[in-house]
């Protein structure tokens, strides 16, 4: 068996102090065990010696990996520590071995101000932590490297079944008031099938001080539809794709938040050309400044405010531009149970200055409740309210303007379950159902749909 020398500084502490030092010849197996007491130790600066010299003749030695992947980051060199780290993951055998290297790999990378590559590594940590307890101070690790990191990304995925995705009417009947009568198009008349969502977004913190932060922010979500009725309708009739370019501020007042935000989006769709049954790409810009505000009343109780201005300008001549301010306000209460109740009231007003089917009020009402602790296996949250909207000056075709009155009543169901995750991410269902009644038969609707939807637990 080969061996080396190691120089092992022993310090024994009598009465006032002394110290001892000796060279022992260890198995060169063993020193990577002999480093890592050393590291237990507090002579982190040995245990770094010991481990290196290791590595010289044993590229793979796991245990003095790891004690580099500990030892680096201390000293001053987390890049060190992390290439230490990753190399240890690549050779442990078991689930604990990984767990250990996942860690000290994740605390490198933070140590570096990489906190999205710590993420990743916590992120596969939490794939093979070893009981529940670890699994979830992972978690919280995660969640503090997550407030840390200016740069925050999003990915998310959701596939709904439903029997209107395309937001059609009940029937094929077209009248309006009992004045016009028409039978519907087919992309006109609900539709089922499945509709997959796809999105991105980035965030970044460009300044946060103790009383404020901003943010900048791009976002982009796009949707396909899979129609299975059998009608003569393309699926593409229904592509949407939408991006949005953000900009927030946040300060902190003596009593609760401010916030200021705008935006700029453009929203892309296709519509239908009946006689050729293709379809054609169409657009709109929206423009959107808003201010809302946060007040916790008390240590229950948090009441909390928006107001908003939209401009919409389409590519279609015939729509032009829209006009539309909106503001809400909302009050959130914390049981003793810790399940909250929320509610809030929100209004809108557009005009359209070109196409005054367009312009329309709009009034929503709706409340939450939301159980702290899970339901046997399952998180849960119920919500539901009721929204009318007004088209005072809506025209079909050539026959003259009257006014449209939309009555509308949702409930909406937030199913996720915590008891199912694979590093970091745990699926959940949404199941939303909506009726809406009109003055325009066109407009009467019933829809039911479940979405299933992956989310980050950080």
């Amino acid at each position: 068996m080969r061996r080396f020398q190691v120089l092992a500084v022993v310090i024994a502490l009598w009465g006032a102090g002394a110290a001892a030092q000796e060279t022992t010849a260890v198995p060169l197996d063993q020193a990577g065990q002999i480093a890592a007491q050393a590291l237990l130790a507090g002579e982190v600066e040995l245990a770094l010696q010991i481990a290196e010299a290791v590595l010289a003749q044993l590229p793979d030695d796991r245990d003095a990996l790891i004690v580099v992947a500990a030892a680096a980051p201390r000293v001053g060199d987390p890049a060190r520590g992390r290439s230490a780290g990753t190399q240890a993951w690549r050779v442990s055998e078991t689930d604990a071995q990984k767990y250990e290297a996942a860690r000290l790999t994740a605390l490198a990378a933070a140590n570096e101000e990489r906190f999205t590559l710590s993420t990743f590594w916590l992120r596969r940590a939490l794939t093979v932590a070893p009981n529940e307890e670890q699994r979830a101070q992972t978690i919280r690790d995660a969640r503090s490297v997550t407030r840390r990191n200016p740069w925050s990304t999003r990915l998310s995925f959701s596939l709904v079944p439903s029997n209107n995705v395309n937001g059609g009417a009940d029937s094929d009947d077209c009248t309006d008031a009992g004045i016009f009568n028409c039978s519907l198009s087919e992309d006109a008349v609900a539709l089922a099938g499945w509709r997959a969502s796809l999105g991105f977004s980035a965030q970044y913190r460009l300044q946060e001080a103790q009383d404020s932060r901003t943010f900048v922010g791009l976002q982009y979500q796009t949707t396909r539809v899979r129609i299975t009725d059998d009608v003569d309708v393309p699926d593409e009739a229904f592509t949407t794709s939408n991006y949005t370019l953000s900009l927030r501020h946040d300060r902190a007042l003596t009593n609760g938040t401010l916030g200021l935000n705008a935006s700029r989006g453009r929203f892309e769709y296709r519509s239908l050309i009946s006689s050729t049954n293709t379809t054609e790409a169409e657009e709109y810009d929206i423009w959107r400044l808003g201010i809302d505000r946060r007040i916790p009343i008390n240590d229950r109780t948090l009441l909390s405010g928006s107001l908003g201005r939209e401009w919409l300008e389409y590519s279609v001549s015939g729509i032009g531009e829209v006009d539309r301010r909106r503001a809400s306000i909302g009050l959130t209460y914390a049981l003793d149970s810790r399940d909250r109740l929320s509610g809030s009231i929100a209004v809108s007003d557009s005009v359209g200055e070109t196409n005054k089917n367009y312009t329309s009020q709009d009034i929503t009402i709706s409340a939450t409740y939301s159980w702290a602790e899970p339901i046997g296996p399952i998180s849960l949250s119920l919500g539901g309210g009721l929204r009318w909207n007004e088209f005072p000056e809506y025209r079909i075709g050539f026959t003259p303007a009257d006014k449209r009155n939309d009555r509308t009543m949702f409930v909406n169901a937030n199913i996720g379950f915590p008891r199912v995750s694979y590093a970091g991410f745990t699926p959940s269902l949404r199941i939303d159902a909506s009726q809406t009644e009109s003055d325009v038969s066109r407009f009467d609707r019933t829809t039911l749909s479940a979405g299933f939807t992956i989310s980050s637990q950080f």
